[in-house]
């Protein structure tokens, strides 16, 4: 029995991570071309400047053509033997970034009429700077009333929060940081001051900054949901698995209804290696979401059925993915992974 939950265990983790693996492996040239001696070459920067850790496939549209490259560990991309033309470089963020597109043309040479000149290979830089989409920056606004028990905040720290708040809305990140921490400055105890600067941090992928934060808003206010569950992500994200549990499961207990903290279990005890707790999850997850639109749940709830032989369990819940984000990433993987499900069926 212990045998065959291993190699289930492995299973489920193969299908959720070898998209990853896979690509890491395949070159980040494109060399097709369009029948051309040009490049257009980039590379790809989160919002923090860095490079991902997890490739991004990039689309070059252009001379009634689509070519196609995933980026490397650095994020470096290139497309060779482009002819002249216009050229449309195109990354799908998903759900955590802003779809990129940036427009450029590669010139035709000048030649005169008398002496044809050797085309000079021209290379075209395009750098990717990607955005995180709007409503993950909303996703800080969502506690902007503050609890009447706060009431006896200095007026000075609560004009620096509501100020904060006003600029994160307008997308002015790095003036928030500085209101927040003259909020926190003036009251060092004031709990949501801290927990929106942790988010803060969170979107620009800081997590070391965040984590203090976090744990302050808690310290300051045990019953503070969005600081225990943005606390437990990042924790999860840094791979702090037993604390980032203790967090998540907190924040599953202070709110019953939400759905989130038990989604990040979930993917917790994937990790961990914990089947039946990670269904049990997911399932829970899933039941509070009702009609809500959450295409990852379905297609991590769908892995865990496959490693566990539930086929037909397996092949609702995919097909709920691909059906609430059709245009995912991993569509025709899941499809043919529903393919392969259903003849094992019949």
């Amino acid at each position: 029995m212990r045998s065959a939950v291993f190699f289930a265990v492995l299973f489920v983790l193969a299908f959720f991570c070898a998209s990853i693996s896979d690509l890491r492996g395949q070159s980040r040239t494109n060399q097709s071309g369009t029948g051309g001696i040009n490049e257009i070459r980039g590379r790809v920067y989160l919002p923090n400047g860095k490079s991902p850790d997890e490739p991004f496939e990039i689309e070059l549209q252009g001379n009634f053509t689509s070519l196609k490259v995933w980026s490397d560990r650095s994020g470096s991309f290139s497309f060779l033997n482009l002819a002249p033309g216009n050229y449309t470089v195109i990354i799908e963020g998903g759900e955590q970034f802003e779809t990129f597109r940036e427009y450029t043309t590669i010139d035709t040479e000048a030649q005169t009429a008398t002496v044809r000149i050797a085309p000079i290979p021209k290379v075209i830089n395009v750098p990717v700077y990607l955005q995180f989409k709007k409503d993950r920056r909303d996703e800080i606004l969502k506690n902007e009333v503050i609890n009447a028990k706060w009431a006896n905040v200095p007026k000075d720290a609560m004009d620096s929060y509501n100020h904060a708040i006003e600029l994160i809305k307008s997308n002015k990140s790095d003036q928030a940081v500085v209101e927040l921490r003259k909020a926190i400055q003036i009251s060092p105890s004031f709990a949501p001051a801290h927990t929106a600067l942790g988010k803060l941090f969170m979107l620009t992928g800081r997590l070391d900054e965040a984590i203090p934060e976090f744990e302050a808003a808690v310290r300051y206010d045990a019953s503070d949901f969005d600081a225990r569950l943005n606390y437990g992500i990042a924790l999860l994200n840094k791979r702090e698995l037993p604390n980032a549990k203790a967090e998540l499961s907190q924040a599953a207990d202070i709110n019953k209804s939400a759905i989130t903290p038990r989604y990040y279990l979930g993917l917790l005890f994937i990790q961990t290696k914990e089947l039946d707790s990670a269904q049990k999850e997911m399932e829970e997850a899933k039941q509070l979401a009702g009609t809500k639109i959450f295409p990852l749940l379905h297609r991590y709830l769908g892995g865990i059925y496959m490693a566990k032989r539930l086929n037909k369990e397996a092949v609702a819940e995919l097909e709920t993915y691909i059906h609430q984000d059709p245009n995912a990433k991993d569509a025709d993987r899941i499809k043919q992974t529903i393919t392969d499900l259903k003849s094992k069926l019949n």
